[in-house]
């Protein structure tokens, strides 16, 4: 069993006692708990899901108030839970009461472990919670007490080879990076980070504000100054000058131009020293300018996918959504005039989907399923991020490790948090990270799995403390981590229902398939190496910085090829980045089409993760938001609305 520092347990026994204003004042009559209790069973669209993209389309298109738009979401609401908006808790324990708690089958390349799907289940979903990995379930009290937070708010825009391929892939030049401007403007505000002035020290070309525009969401640079920060610079503009300006390890000031390779600070969704998710960045504002036509029903699952008894098309329409508060519970229908929009994410939106009989025709008849349109790509084409950590003692004093065991430091920060929003709670645990492409040498005679020169293959995250994903923090000693992960990985796996009497109430089989594909293996392995080529310059070996891995008498996960990939396989997990489980594109075997409607299907489109044809090379946050602003201007042109 891992044990947790004092610090996750000073935290639940502090959350209820601490005020806090982030969505309040959410109108009653508008956020409801019971079906019954819905003004109406009839809206003009019914939104699956008020996570990252869901948010956004029922916000958008409540701006005309000739159209009434209902939210179901299955979690409960986020307005004062205190961790969701700290942005150093964004690291934290996943198992709470706001994480559907799913795992994945035993990996067979991971020695049949299977390993956590940490998915959001509040308002704001995913972008709401965070992701870590546990090897096994925390004290109960805790469970029910304490949130995670979400992919550490990195605002990354991926590269424009990336978007164009999504262009290409659809057949629809909307998706191309320079289509996609608008929305990025339309999205982002930056502000300046509240206690920290060094990352401002950039050319005026470099100024992030140039990559953000006038939006909801507040990104900044981080919030409060790190020791590793200085260090991770350093060390790439170092071993830029010693390589050159092809670089692998070139520093990079703004990584959200288009060219997303190099080393740098994070751009983050921590604006004013506060997490802002898109329930506290959409929803919540929406709901507090007394809307009429937007209702949101919490707490209440959608269990299926239903046909109007009066719908005489040749093509299937699904005008209803079926609900439920339990798994044996009443089940209540609401139609949706216009459309149903699924933003359920790649776990939910393809278990909807199957249970309402559209999939796989082989795989539903094996369950009994009616088939209503036989759509083989339905919960295939699933793709992760692996991910593995790799921790060293240090030689400090300035890590954040002492704060983990000091229960009176951290009632300080916390009160400085809640007074200005300064200090170290207004940083999330990582501030510099690295894109970096794999050696050309290793990419001869196969397949590039990136989309492009200017997308990455590898990403190492710096953090200045010990993360207890590999097990628990020791009681003395200063630490860091380092955090590899491969951000175009080959491997794809899938998403299956589990059996004939499953519903949205029992978890489906998630098969990510990790390290299916070799190439991720000697991806991964050169992720480590990278990792101890950037740790042997200067700014880490003066004065004898880094000590050894955590527990050992070595700097390295070992002495030969065999012995690394042994490690790996013990101890990969994912950074819980799902897409591609409904993936849009231009060929009938895609699940949506360019404008994300699902093929074969009428009334239905999908806004999510799961249409990505592949994963962003990077932090899927300012995807998934940018897919889903066009989306609803996609939503509006369909429907005869106005922009």
């Amino acid at each position: 069993m891992i044990k947790f520092s004092s610090l996750w347990t000073t935290f639940v026994l502090l959350a209820p006692y601490v005020t806090f204003g982030i969505g309040s004042g959410v109108a009653a009559t508008s956020l409801y708990t019971n079906p019954n209790d819905l003004p109406t069973k009839e809206y003009d669209f019914i939104v699956v899901g008020a996570g990252t993209a869901g948010n956004v389309i029922a916000a958008r298109l409540s701006e005309d108030p000739t159209k009434s738009v209902l939210v179901i979401e299955a979690g409960v609401d986020d307005t004062n839970v205190l961790p969701i908006h700290v942005p150093f808790l964004a690291f934290n324990l996943y198992g709470s009461e706001v994480d559907w708690n799913y795992t994945t089958v035993p990996q067979k390349e991971l020695n049949n472990r299977t390993i956590p799907v940490p998915r959001g289940f509040t308002l704001g979903g995913s972008s709401s919670i965070s992701k870590s990995r546990l090897s096994e379930l925390v004290d109960p009290l805790l469970i029910h007490s304490f949130v995670p937070g979400k992919d550490l708010m990195i605002w990354t825009r991926e590269s424009r080879d990336l978007w164009d391929h999504y262009a290409e892939v659809t057949g629809d030049s909307g998706w191309s990076w320079d289509a996609l401007e608008k929305y990025w403007n339309k999205i982002s505000t930056y502000v300046s980070p509240t206690s920290n002035s060094s990352p401002l020290a950039v050319p005026p070309s470099d100024d992030p504000t140039l990559s953000n525009g006038n939006g909801p969401l507040l990104v900044t640079l981080p919030n409060f100054p790190g020791e590793l920060d200085e260090k991770v610079i350093d060390a790439s503009k170092l071993l830029q000058q010693e390589n050159g300006a092809d670089s692998r390890f070139k520093f990079t000031a703004d990584m959200n131009t288009g060219d997303s390779l190099g080393f740098g600070y994070n751009q983050e969704l921590t604006g004013h020293g506060e997490r802002y998710s898109s329930a506290t960045g959409y929803l919540h504002p929406a709901l507090n300018s007394n809307r009429p036509n937007l209702d949101v029903l919490i707490q209440t699952r959608a269990t299926r996918l239903l046909q109007g008894t009066n719908d005489t098309s040749d093509i299937p329409h699904f005008n209803q959504v079926e609900v439920a508060q339990s798994a044996g519970g009443l089940r209540f229908k609401f139609s949706a005039r216009n459309e149903i929009i699924l933003s359920s994410g790649a776990i939910g939106t393809p278990q909807l989907l199957l249970l309402s009989g559209v999939g796989p025709k082989k795989e539903l008849e094996g369950l009994g399923i009616d088939i209503v349109a036989d759509r083989p790509a339905v919960g295939k084409n699933l793709r992760d991020h692996p991910l593995l950590v790799t921790i060293y003692e240090v030689n400090s004093t300035k890590t954040f490790d002492d704060v983990n065991r000091s229960p009176a430091l951290q009632q300080q920060l916390l009160e400085q948090w809640q007074n200005n929003r300064t200090g170290l709670f207004a940083n999330t645990v990582n501030s510099v990270l690295g894109f970096l492409r794999l050696p050309d040498d290793q990419l001869e005679g196969i397949q590039d799995s990136a989309s492009g020169p200017n997308a990455p293959h590898l990403e190492l995250l710096f953090t200045d403390g010990f993360l207890p994903i590999l097990g628990s923090q020791p009681a003395t000693g200063n630490y860091i981590t380092t955090v590899n992960v491969v951000v175009a990985p080959k491997s794809v796996g899938s998403l299956t229902l589990e059996s004939t009497n499953g519903d949205t109430f029992t978890q489906p089989l998630i098969d990510y398939n990790i390290y299916g594909d070799s190439f991720d293996i000697q991806a991964m392995l050169q992720a480590v190496n990278d990792s101890e080529t950037f740790f042997s310059t200067a700014p880490w070996t003066e004065d004898n910085f880094i000590i050894s891995l955590a527990g050992r008498n070595s700097t390295s996960i070992g002495a030969t090829e065999e012995e690394k990939i042994a490690f790996l396989k013990d101890n990969t997990v994912t950074i819980f980045h799902p897409v591609g489980t409904a993936s849009m594109g231009s060929k009938d075997e895609d699940v949506t089409d360019a404008r994300l409607r699902v093929r074969g299907l009428k009334g239905v489109r999908i806004v999510d993760a799961s249409v990505f044809p592949s994963i962003p090379e990077g932090h899927p946050l300012a995807p998934i938001y940018t897919l889903a602003e066009r989306a609803a201007d996609l939503i509006k042109e369909d429907n005869g609305m106005s922009l």
